[in-house]
């Protein structure tokens, strides 16, 4: 009777998850969003030099698609760090809440925390401090434009004796040892955002490889630097897709078969 008894509560306390909303929550997963974070974060040079610092919260609402419906600053720091903080969260692209797995319009808080101390450690580790544009000017929307809608398609900015896109991936990619020893080969096919400011974001698999191959993947992709999209003149946001294969014989001509816009 007790192990009867004790199913039926594992089942009930199953069915209480089940029906509990959920907030809406980053298309990345929180792990990968922080990491977005590190590479976008930009702390405004004036409020830098005083040493101004703080916590930005923003509240905000969305639809059942995930699209941010409005948003609001509820603790300001400066009229420069409010402003990059918000830039910084509208790059989000989140999936929306759900109540009962089904999708519904919901709210939720993004907070970010600004310190000249912690600044200065991410730009020893990533390598640079702000954030320069290769292009201006910028489009002020934070709309993703596919492909075909846009003037000029975005282009990798690459250095040394990685020539193209493909040499790059060739060069810097990595076969994870574990997939290595099972034999694991094939194919991640990724999906991202080409920013304003030509680093990407919100990078996820639509197709995955098991072995630490989506990680390695995504890696990848998350160094490149892009010549943003251009449309009328302004440099706006717009979509990738690329697929990255792992091959015990590999060569430089198979890693990247489409590139083709995703529809993010």
């Amino acid at each position: 009777m007790l192990r009867f008894t004790s199913l039926l509560f594992m089942i009930f306390i199953t069915l209480v998850a089940i029906s509990q909303y959920v907030e809406p929550m980053p298309i990345v997963g929180q792990k990968s969003l922080k990491v977005m974070i590190k590479k976008h974060f930009d702390y405004p040079e004036y409020d830098l030099s005083k040493n101004i610092s703080g916590n930005v919260i923003i509240d905000f609402e969305t639809d059942k698609s995930g699209n941010i419906t409005s948003y609001s600053v509820i603790q300001n720091v400066s009229h420069g760090i409010d402003s990059a903080a918000i830039s910084l969260f509208r790059q989000i692209i989140w999936l929306p809440a759900t109540y009962e797995l089904k999708p519904v319009k919901g709210k939720a808080s993004f907070e970010l925390s600004y310190s000249k101390k912690i600044f200065d450690k991410l730009t020893k580790r990533r390598g640079y401090g702000h954030i320069i544009p290769p292009y201006i000017p910028m489009d002020t929307s934070y709309k993703i434009y596919k492909t075909k809608e846009i003037d000029m398609v975005p282009k990798p900015i690459l250095e040394g004796s990685s020539k193209t896109l493909n040499s790059f991936i060739y060069n810097n990619l990595k076969y994870p040892e574990s997939a290595i020893k099972v034999g694991i080969e094939g194919e991640v096919q990724l999906e991202f955002v080409i920013e304003k400011n030509g680093l990407p974001s919100n990078i996820v698999a639509n197709k995955h490889l098991g072995g630490g191959c989506t990680e390695e993947a995504i890696r990848i992709i998350s160094l490149i630097n892009w010549y943003p999209g251009i449309l009328n003149g302004y440099a706006v946001r717009s979509e990738k897709n690329i697929s990255i294969k792992f091959q015990k014989s590999q060569n430089r001509d198979g890693f990247i078969p489409n590139q083709q816009g995703s529809g993010i």
